[in-house]
């Protein structure tokens, strides 16, 4: 009878240590955040086309998806999102750097848990910018699901290029 009980005991012992151990890693993976594959994703893909939008950017003018020009830049930003306040001054930079026209690029800030304001004030004066519940309608017809991702879009709508990778930022601007 007393080995039963030493083996229940210990089996109770292994079972908290058990516990204890998943918590942990539980924890560990919750301050992570979501994996964030590296190259060309679902931000649709390349040689699909954006979907149809209309929506005021904070400049007060509308802008639809036929609005955009040959080889329009379009960036994807969420406040709050590592590696989205990481890309914002590269971004600006390059588009600053290559001299791109404010017509020639679209700056989109999505929805986040920080304040878009830092964002739209970074962008401003260097692109098109549409933030705010109009993001909304941009964000679901490029179908992004997840930030950062900028792309170059044809006339027709059709991603010609979508990356995420930070590295490859200055090739892409570069179209």
């Amino acid at each position: 009878m007393a080995v039963l009980g030493s083996a229940v005991a210990l089996l109770g012992a292994l079972l908290v240590v058990n516990l204890i151990l998943t918590y942990g890693i539980i924890r560990k993976l919750a301050t992570l955040g979501p994996a964030r594959p590296a190259g060309p994703i679902d931000a649709g893909s390349v040689g699909t086309a954006a979907g149809p939008f209309a929506v005021r950017a904070t400049d007060g003018g509308m802008l639809a998806r036929e609005d955009l020009p040959e080889g329009a830049l379009v960036g994807f930003f969420s406040p709050g999102c590592e590696p989205c306040t990481e890309l914002l001054p590269r971004f600006s930079a390059a588009v600053r750097r290559l001299r791109l026209p404010q017509d020639r690029v679209l700056a989109v800030v999505g929805p986040g848990p920080g304040e878009e304001r830092a964002y739209t004030d970074e962008l401003d004066g260097l692109a098109r910018v549409v933030a705010g519940d109009q993001a909304d309608a941009v964000v679901a017809a490029f179908g992004v699901t997840g930030y950062p991702v900028v792309c170059r879009v044809a006339s027709d709508g059709t991603l010609t290029v979508v990356d995420r990778d930070l590295r490859g930022l200055d090739a892409l601007v570069a179209g």
